[in-house]
């Protein structure tokens, strides 16, 4: 039954589709590998391969002291993307996501220099994270969830289903790993439109190698794309796609 609703699902998008209208804010990929003082201690010898394009050095602070074994970030000029490196992980994001094609290529070059400059042979943990910001208006104080979601919550009685703010969180067992997923009602920064955050985080976490990352990149870029396609109401799609709500 089950694989005959993804059947189903797989049929209304592609992967390769890229929507005009897209929610997302910032994508994220992250290997996790076990803590190397080489990495904490030189690197420059990362940071001399990916400067042309990732000049921008952010080093971590608290109360205005520099962290140590905290993740420095190297970011494009226009910071629409960058890379985070750390003594035990190594992720990239964008913020202007142009489809996972050039997400996976660009990942995977910089993932090249990183091993190239140290020795990293195990991976404890292979993430690929969606960040959400869908705005919307509330329809006589309530949260309009079912225009845009197909989850829903089977409440008790004397509960009613009719939101005025939603904040949840649950973590699920896939195929590969596991799956965390937050939705949760939140006024934007602006403080002029109120939006639904819908964020997925990926995880795979047994028997990973680093020779191997290419190949679970796109396992953990399959699921979590599913996934939204799964969530997103038919209506929200064509929205996506460039109709109207």
């Amino acid at each position: 039954m089950a694989k005959n609703k993804e059947k189903q699902v797989v049929k209304k998008f592609e992967l390769t589709e890229v929507y005009p209208n897209q929610p997302l804010i910032e994508v994220v990929c992250e290997a996790r590998f076990p803590a190397d003082m080489a990495i904490e201690c030189r690197k420059d010898l990362f940071y001399a391969k990916i400067k042309n394009k990732y000049s921008e050095i952010s080093v971590p602070v608290q109360m205005g002291k520099a962290m140590p074994l905290e993740a420095y970030r190297f970011e494009k000029k226009e910071r629409s993307a960058g890379v985070m490196l750390a003594i035990n992980k190594f992720s990239f994001y964008e913020k202007k996501y142009e489809g996972h094609k050039k997400f996976i290529t660009e990942f995977m070059r910089l993932a090249s220099f990183l091993g190239e400059t140290y020795s990293i042979s195990k991976i404890d943990r292979l993430g690929w994270r969606y960040i959400n910001l869908i705005p919307f208006t509330r329809e006589g104080e309530i949260v309009p969830l079912q225009r845009f979601l197909t989850v829903s919550l089977n409440v008790p009685n004397g509960m009613s289903e009719q939101f005025e703010n939603i904040s949840m969180v649950f973590i699920s067992k896939v195929a590969g790993g596991s799956i965390t997923t937050k939705i949760e009602s939140v006024m934007r920064g602006d403080r002029q439109q109120e939006a639904l955050v819908l964020d997925f985080d990926f995880a795979m976490t047994e028997n990973l190698n680093f020779s191997k990352l290419r190949d679970y990149v796109k396992i953990a870029h399959k699921h979590t794309r599913t996934l939204f396609e799964t969530l997103i109401t038919d209506q929200y799609r064509q929205y996506l796609r460039g109709s109207t709500l």
